[in-house]
């Protein structure tokens, strides 16, 4: 089993993750404390923090709402595996970052969901349903978070320093460089996950701050 900790850096981003994949998917936390698990199987389920709400995903995707005590028999393997992600990752894996409040009526929110995630020799890269985009790089542990809602990014350092950007004030007044790459390489990232539609509002950003002239370490 391979385990990493994850900083918390957007009100949706990955607090902690484990890959289980030899045997049955990757489980996730989130900063607002809802536990996922997206299964071989191209399915996925999501506890809310409360423990109680549980949201299906079917392969096409189609949801389905529950309760820790009320599923369908054939889920009863899925919920005890989601339980085992949710206390492995309690137990073993050192939480980062503050945890989000729950506020009334997040119970009747839908939950951001992993929508796909995957290796690369660099990085891995996790991608939720609400267009947060996370990459933690394997060979200096640093970590960016980009954020299309909020046009901002977040990076995380070797040190575990880490600052929240505006992207638009990285475009005009430019960036580190070893921001800069890791930019550019989310931006490929951002090409290979999402259709030319849905993609050209994100990418475009991430264009403009991988082109832009100021954009050389000592600019920032």
């Amino acid at each position: 089993m391979m385990w990493r900790t994850l900083l918390l850096c957007q009100s949706s981003g990955f607090q902690k993750w484990v890959d289980y994949s030899d045997k049955y998917g990757l489980g996730y936390q989130l900063c607002d404390n809802s536990i996922g698990v997206v299964f071989n199987d191209n399915t996925k389920m999501v506890l809310d923090a409360a423990g109680e709400q549980v949201q299906y995903l079917g392969r096409e995707n189609d949801e389905h709402y529950y309760t820790v005590k009320l599923y369908p028999e054939k889920l009863q393997k899925k919920i005890t595996l989601l339980q085992y992600f949710k206390n492995y990752m309690s137990e073993h894996l050192q939480k980062a970052g503050a945890d989000m409040p729950i506020r009334e009526g997040d119970e009747l929110a839908r939950l951001p969901v992993l929508r796909i995630w995957f290796r690369t020799q660099s990085a891995i890269v996790l991608h939720l349903t609400n267009g947060t985009l996370q990459l933690n790089f394997f060979e200096d542990h640093t970590k960016l978070v980009i954020c299309p809602l909020m046009g901002a990014a977040t990076y995380i350092d070797s040190e575990r320093n880490f600052r929240v950007l505006k992207l638009a004030a990285l475009v005009k007044y430019g960036c580190p460089k070893a921001l800069l790459d890791r930019l550019r390489y989310a931006k490929m990232m951002v090409e290979r996950l999402m259709s030319a539609h849905s993609a050209r509002p994100f990418s475009s950003v991430l264009t403009s701050v991988a082109r832009h002239p100021s954009n050389i370490a000592g600019n920032y």
